[in-house]
């Protein structure tokens, strides 16, 4: 073999092993990977207040129909001030479950703390139905 020969073939290796590289998938994130942590500490120093906590947008007929019905929910409390993974644990009809996860997305709170450091909370949410 002469050098020339031996040039171009390192060349096609240097590009195949370039193009290995390129076709090489870039991972997905982990969809199991959550927002907010709850730590393992139940007992926290403060706990969390929730300042402001709007009503759903339930349609009136809806409204009518369903007066004095309760849903309950179950949401994070996250430290960064952030209601995460909302879960409608009592519901009544699919858009009336939508609009009450809505609204607890719009809950205004101030977080627990524990160890002067912000920390999540799991919470249980009920929406009364009412006029």
């Amino acid at each position: 073999m002469n050098a020339k020969h031996i040039v171009a073939c390192a060349a096609y290796v240097l590009f195949l092993a370039g193009a290995v590289q390129a076709q090489t998938p870039t991972p997905s994130p982990d969809p199991t990977v959550k927002e907010c942590t709850i730590p393992s500490v139940n007992p926290v120093d403060v706990k969390p207040r929730i300042v402001a906590k709007p009503d759903p947008k339930f349609s009136r007929a809806d409204r009518d129909r369903y007066k004095g019905y309760v849903m309950t929910l179950r949401a994070i409390l996250c430290g960064t001030g952030k209601v995460t993974d909302v879960v409608v644990t009592q519901g009544i009809t699919r858009d009336m479950d939508a609009a009450a996860i809505d609204a607890a997305h719009l809950i205004e709170f101030t977080p627990a703390e524990k160890d002067g450091k912000k920390v999540s909370r799991p919470v249980m949410l009920k929406y009364f139905v009412k006029d």
